[in-house]
Parts: structure tokens; C-alpha cells; sequence
């Protein structure tokens, strides 16, 4: 196990802890701050937390990966957050998003989708 050699890899794993912690303990907080209203959803705070549960999942894959397993974890993450990136895309054109909330969210996915591809190279090489 190794903290990410890179900038970008440090930088990714601590915004997913970051996001994974806030949302499975702050759902509901947590929504509000990406712009969405959890009086008209519901059922905002169990999907909060359950985004929370994925991003810490995928922050201790970043960080138990060795060897082979840590190249391909990291090659998914980008692929993870790309999928994220077109979903988000897709709800905004269906309506199902408004433009703020659909906006962060958007730039959240692309963001992490650059800082993984930055590191991919660094922490696949990582000898494990």
C-alpha cells in the first residue's frame, strides 16, 4: 500500500475521501452544496450515500492497489469518471438536472476524469 507518487494522484485521492466522507455523513448537506434540494428529492440522502460509499471505495482501491492490480485500478478510475461526466451530460439534456447543479457535477466528473489520466502513467509504474 502507497499514498499516489504524483500531484494529481495525491490531489484525486483526497478529494474522493473529501466527497466520500461528507456525503455518506452529510447527505443532505452535501446536496445542497452541489445545488440540489433534498425537501424536493427525497431520496437525495440515500443516494448521497451511497456516491459516498463509491467514492471511498474507489479512494482505498487508489490507495491498496499494487502491482498489475494498481495499473488497472487506476486505468478505471478515469473510466469511471468519464461515465460519470456523460451521465451527468445526459440527465441536464433530459431536463432531469437543473443547469447550476448539472454544471458542478459535470466540472466534479471532468476534473477527476483529468486528475486520473494525468496520474495514470505515474501510479501504474509504481512498483508494488
Amino acid at each position: 500500500m502507497a499514498l499516489p507518487s504524483t500531484p494529481t494522484g495525491r490531489a484525486l485521492l483526497g478529494a474522493r475521501t473529501a466527497l466520500g466522507i461528507s456525503t455518506l455523513l452529510a447527505p443532505r448537506l452535501a446536496g445542497k452544496a452541489f445545488f440540489l434540494d433534498p425537501d424536493d428529492n427525497p431520496q437525495l440522502p440515500v443516494i448521497g450515500r451511497m456516491w459516498g460509499i463509491r467514492n471511498l471505495s474507489l479512494a482505498a482501491g487508489m490507495y491498496a492497489a499494487t502491482g498489475a492490480n494498481r495499473a488497472r485500478w487506476w486505468r478505471l478510475q478515469v473510466a469511471v469518471d468519464a461515465l460519470d461526466f456523460l451521465a451527468v451530460a445526459t440527465e441536464w439534456r433530459r431536463g432531469a438536472v437543473p443547469g447550476p447543479a448539472a454544471g458542478l457535477m459535470a466540472a466534479t466528473a471532468f476534473g477527476a476524469t483529468m486528475l486520473g489520466a494525468l496520474s495514470v502513467a505515474g501510479e501504474s509504474a509504481q512498483p508494488g
